[in-house]
């Protein structure tokens, strides 16, 4: 047994270093502070809806911009930094690379984020994570709503050049003798949602410009009055932020491929498939933005190309299912806390799946759109999906960063709060979308039947933030106080893992 527990490091060495796992362990740590923050927020949010009229939030335009900084914060300051985080942590490895390509670039792309965070909770817009026209150019209250575009700005630069740095790691430095088509499908999975972060933010980035420079009143691009369509933002936004949903599963599929075989001690069903996946999903998550347009008066013709391109998701998604569910048939599973948490995420991928599949279909879609239906779709996939995915990823790596182990109890209770806690919630919201309560309100008409769904959402909401605290004790208990991890074999699954432990000095 191999017993090694570093021994702590002053934190300005940490703070200033450009190493990449030192980078990677301020971009966690980041991203899990957020995770606390946002959801906050969201059950702030679901205290409020547990009663038509004023709950706890006496102004509905306080509501709009917890709302908002909620949104950005999961998207842009959970989400994001995660993928770097553990893309840092784990690429250089991988590929066989002292650190990454660009180490003091990788560092100012992790210094950024701070800035652009200062500015989304400093500011507190009222616009939505969205910021639609006309409200965003003509009546949301400055400077809320221009530090929230320049907070974003400052993110997707960040996300930009931590994409480019990924790029040329993988691509440029990995080791001569390690073929592309031999590297860990997570590799894969952030080389390509790395490509697809350089072909869709610069669109967005385009479209804060313009939102700017027509609050500054220099230009109408999205103001009627002044010739403007408000609908061009939409196409903008959307061209970036629906592959942006693939850029946000793609590294989640990664993990999932990295954790699956271990726990089921099996080698992948199908590499090859994986791979192929994960570049036609890149391709398709471009093919369909206007997914979530539908309703804007789009073309008879429009609305079909789209609806089929979102539907060719489906196969590409069911590739990696069945990829999964192949490598897991016959294995000799170790349900530990990393592999609860990938099964009940693929379990979870099912509803967000089917319900995606619904806003799709252009009847359905006429139903659904701007409905509670779609927020559950959403978050189902976002929450159930991936964040669960990162959390069982984040227990596997918790040996690896801090050489002891977790409680596996407290993990467990972990898992069984947050799968019912998740399921109940947004189960919930897809029922009550279909009973026309639109999203993004702060009260709703008092029937019964909404309330009684609004008020079994909240008590799931409630469930998984119970989930979470245990989270975050356990985290910070066991990362003192665990017990000291066997670093060759610390989950017992017969897998070498201590060539995860190298730890090359910066040159």
């Amino acid at each position: 047994m191999v017993i090694e527990i570093a021994k702590p490091r002053p934190i300005w060495q940490i703070l200033f270093s450009t190493h990449h796992t030192d980078v990677a362990l301020l971009y966690i740590i980041t991203s899990i502070v957020f995770l606390m923050l946002g959801g906050a927020l969201a059950l702030t949010i679901r205290t409020e809806l547990l009663f038509p009229g004023t709950t706890i939030i006496s102004d509905p335009t306080l509501f709009n911009r917890i709302f908002t900084v909620h949104g950005t914060t999961m998207l842009f300051l959970w989400i994001l930094p995660f993928i770097s985080g553990v893309g840092n942590y784990l690429v250089p490895i991988l590929v066989k690379y002292k650190d990454m390509a660009y180490p003091r670039l990788n560092a100012v792309a992790y210094w950024m984020t701070v800035p652009a965070a200062a500015l989304i909770w400093l500011g507190w817009s009222d616009t939505t994570w969205m910021a639609y026209p006309p409200y965003s150019t003509i009546r949301a209250p400055g400077p809320a709503a221009d530090m929230w575009i320049f907070g974003l700005k400052i993110a997707g630069l960040s996300s930009i050049l931590g994409a480019i740095n990924f790029i040329v790691t993988i691509l440029k430095c990995k080791h001569p003798d390690l073929p592309l088509m031999r590297v860990s499908p997570f590799v894969w999975a952030i080389l390509i949602s790395s490509i697809m972060t350089l072909a869709a933010l610069p669109t967005f980035t385009a479209a804060l410009i313009m939102l700017y420079t027509d609050r500054l009143g220099v230009s109408g691009f999205f103001n009627p009055e002044m010739g403007g369509d408000p609908i061009a933002y939409q196409h903008l936004f959307w061209f970036t932020f629906h592959p942006e949903v693939y850029i946000f599963l793609i590294p989640a599929v990664g993990m999932a491929y990295e954790l699956i075989p271990k726990f089921s001690r099996k080698p992948i069903f199908s590499y090859g498939s994986a791979v192929i996946a994960f570049i036609l999903l890149s391709i398709i998550g471009f093919a369909s933005w206007a997914h979530h347009m539908l309703a804007t008066g789009l073309s008879f013709t429009e609305k079909t190309v789209f609806m089929i391109g979102t539907l060719a998701a489906v196969p590409m998604s069911a590739m990696h299912v069945f990829n999964w569910m192949a490598t897991m048939w016959g294995g000799r599973i170790k349900f530990a806390a990393p592999m609860k948490f990938v099964i009940g995420g693929i379990m979870l991928f099912f509803t967000s799946g089917a319900g995606g599949v619904v806003n799709t279909t252009l009847p359905l879609d006429f139903i659904t759109h701007d409905t509670y239906w779609v927020v559950g779709h959403f978050h189902m996939m976002l929450m159930g999906t991936v964040s669960f995915i990162f959390m069982g990823f984040l227990y596997y790596m918790f040996p690896l960063i801090t050489g002891r182990m977790y409680s596996e109890r407290l993990a467990n209770v972990h898992f069984w709060f947050a799968f019912i806690g998740t399921t109940i919630v947004f189960t919930a919201m897809h029922i009550v979308g279909l009973y026309g309560m639109p999203r993004r309100v702060w009260d709703y008409v008092p029937d019964p039947t909404i309330i009684t769904l609004n008020q079994i959402a909240s008590i799931g909401a409630y469930i998984l933030g119970v989930g979470m605290a245990v989270f975050i004790a356990l985290l910070i208990r066991d990362s003192v106080k665990g017990k000291p991890a066997d670093m060759k074999d610390p989950f017992g699954i017969g897998e070498i893992y201590y060539d995860y432990r190298r730890r090359e000095p910066h040159h």
